[in-house]
């Protein structure tokens, strides 16, 4: 089983439904950022991943939660959109307007799940996998 489901505080600008072509393939596995947690995801949690920090499009290999579910939290500025892509579940886009945003994955405990970031234009995303809910 696995379900998705995302936050934003800019709901007017978030796209409710996906659209477009699916993520291309020959993504990259981003690399850890040393940049210093800034207020955009909880500190004093279990990250799964991050704080990882691109320019473009990649992947995040054998996310496994210690529960039912993690949380994504992620920011982009520069225009255009970012898309997450549970390889599973659903694409969700997001702009990057510079608003912080989080998304819950919900998957079976134990179960390996990679997930893609795609980016549609010029963007700059920060992003960290946190273990468990919001």
């Amino acid at each position: 089983m696995l379900m998705v489901s995302g936050c934003t505080a800019d709901t007017a600008r978030r796209s409710a439904v996906p659209s477009g072509p699916a993520l291309p393939t020959g993504m990259s596995q981003p690399s850890p950022t040393a940049e210093a947690p800034t207020g955009w995801f909880p500190t004093g949690r279990v990250l799964l991943a991050g704080p990882l920090a691109e320019q473009k499009e990649a992947t995040i290999a054998d996310v496994v939660p210690s529960g039912a579910s993690f949380t994504v939290y992620f920011v982009c500025t520069g225009g255009g959109r970012i898309a997450l892509d549970v390889k599973t579940g659903g694409l969700l886009r997001y702009p990057c307007d510079g608003v912080p945003n989080r998304s819950q994955v919900f998957v079976d405990k134990g179960v390996s799940t990679d997930l893609a970031v795609g980016v549609e234009g010029e963007t700059q995303w920060r992003l960290a996998v946190v273990d468990g809910a919001p």
